[in-house]
């Protein structure tokens, strides 16, 4: 072997990645040219491109990678890879078949989408990608969770879901749950989704308890909230009569009813019926009212008691004050003469108080801290200092007081009967010191005694002052003493005023 050869075989054995040289020497020149007949070492010859020199190849070097180039010199460009169906080749050197989650073939230099990898699926239409990763794998039939169980993109479709249990919801008949169903839905706080009963907003719905209803309700709203028959029922006050928490005249009544700015509290609704006569406390009055609003109707003494309509007279150098009006009970009014015996009042347009017992009216005068008027009392309240006959003047007037020459009802046929204290009809009867009705209308109890009734009873005598409306001119003078009766006399056309040696 020449020189030339051992050195260049040398060289291929210590540096075997230089398997290729390019030879200096065109093919038959140079001074070995005839060597590579010598059989020693089998070469291959490649003409250069250019045609001017030649490549000398030894096959020793490494196997052919994919570039391109005849890397092991066996004159085979690339050779182990197979271009037409290499995937991780395909059609080119380095065009690998990939895509995320997808699994391809290389088919005639092409890439073939074969399946998606186990867990992944195509939604987007794409072939080269399997973009979907399964939430659940292997997928399994849609439940009523959240989660896309069978891997198809889409969360609880309905058409899809696995039936509900069955009768989980509470349906009772009359109630908001009545023909409820299940309903896959996402509530609570925090959220959860899962089969619940399709209840409507008025049923209070709780996450934690099976069927979603709460175990008693909270809200006063109106509404069967539990469902269990009956609306409202933590609140037992719904409903009961309320007030304003004042007294008197100012109490306001109500009912209790679901606040609508707080559903979890009754409150009292005092807008219907106004039952307060007034929302302030005012002086207080004769009326069977507590006017004053401090618990106490028609006080006797105190700031709020009430004033009485009484006229100061002169008898005998001594202040007397008599009742304006004929004595009337609290609850009085024009049309009625009430039921009340609490006190007498002494107001103008209700009918008397008749019908009373000399003890009663005696009582009820102390009541409001007067007393019976004595003889010499009610003659100066009616003849006053000019000794009048009557109240009025000294000659009888027929249609001056209500006596039996008086015509209650005008027109028709001559009315006889009681009518409101110094109503308009008898405004003319009147004396000088301004006192109503001491003539006619209905006769009154004095404290002027005339004996009694002797056994058993011994009950006193009594003189009535003033007539009635049955009584003749005779009886209405302010002078006559001649009406009498027994103390416990009753009778309609029979009544009282009250004295006092105190101004009212």
């Amino acid at each position: 072997m020449t020189r030339r050869r051992l050195l260049l075989a040398l060289a291929a054995v210590l540096a075997p990645a230089a398997a290729c040289a390019t030879d200096p020497y065109p093919i038959g020149g140079g001074p070995d040219a005839t060597a590579d007949a010598d059989g020693a070492l089998p070469e291959t010859d490649v003409p250069r491109e250019d045609g001017e020199d030649s490549v000398v190849c030894w096959p020793v070097g490494p196997d052919d990678t994919c570039n391109g180039e005849d890397e092991d010199c066996d004159t085979i460009v690339d050779n182990l890879f197979d271009l037409r169906r290499d995937p991780n080749n395909c059609g080119a050197c380095g065009h690998a078949c990939v895509g995320p989650g997808a699994e391809f073939d290389c088919v005639d230099g092409a890439c073939v989408f074969q399946e998606c990898r186990l867990g992944y699926a195509d939604l987007d239409g794409d072939t080269l990608s399997c973009e979907y990763a399964c939430p659940l794998f292997p997928p399994q039939a849609e439940e009523c969770n959240g989660v896309d169980d069978d891997c198809d993109g889409a969360t609880d479709e309905p058409a899809e879901l696995v039936p509900p249990p069955p009768d989980a919801c509470r349906t009772l008949p009359g109630t908001p749950c009545e023909g409820v169903g299940m309903v896959c839905a996402t509530r609570g706080d925090p959220p959860q989704t899962g089969w619940f009963c399709g209840y409507g907003p008025e049923v209070e719905f709780d996450p934690s308890v099976p069927n979603g209803i709460f175990l008693e309700e909270t809200r006063c709203d109106g509404f069967d909230g539990d469902c269990d028959g009956v609306a409202d029922d933590p609140f037992p006050d719904l409903g009961l009569e309320c007030d304003n928490g004042r007294l008197g005249a100012c109490r306001d009544v109500g009912v209790r009813v679901c606040d609508p700015a707080d559903p979890g509290r009754t409150i009292c609704d005092l807008s219907f019926p106004p039952d307060a006569l007034h929302p302030d406390p005012t002086p207080e009055v004769c009326n069977g009212v507590d006017d004053d609003c401090n618990g106490v109707t028609d006080d006797a003494d105190g700031p709020g008691r009430v004033i009485d309509e009484m006229v100061e007279l002169d008898v005998g150098g001594r202040s007397v004050w008599i009742d304006r009006y004929e004595a009337s009970r609290p609850d009085a009014t024009a049309a009625s003469a009430g039921r009340s015996s609490a006190r007498r009042c002494s107001v103008p347009g209700v009918l008397p108080w008749t019908s009373v017992g000399f003890g009663d009216a005696a009582a009820a005068c102390a009541a409001a801290g007067k007393r019976l008027c004595s003889a010499e009392e009610w003659l100066a309240a009616c003849a006053g200092a000019a000794g009048l006959a009557y109240p009025y003047g000294a000659t009888y007037e027929p249609d001056r007081c209500n006596g039996l020459d008086f015509d209650g009802v005008p027109g028709g046929a001559d009315d006889d009967l009681l009518l409101p204290t110094g109503s308009a009809a008898l405004a003319s009867c009147v004396s000088a010191g301004g006192v109503y009705d001491l003539s006619g209308n209905a006769r009154e109890w004095t404290n002027d005694v005339r004996g009694d009734t002797g056994a058993p009873s011994y009950t006193p005598i009594v003189v009535v002052r003033g007539g009635s409306y049955d009584t003749p001119a005779a009886g209405l003078g302010c002078a006559f003493d001649l009406a009498r009766a027994a103390a416990s006399t009753r009778l309609p056309a029979l009544g009282f005023r009250c004295c006092s040696d105190a101004p009212p």
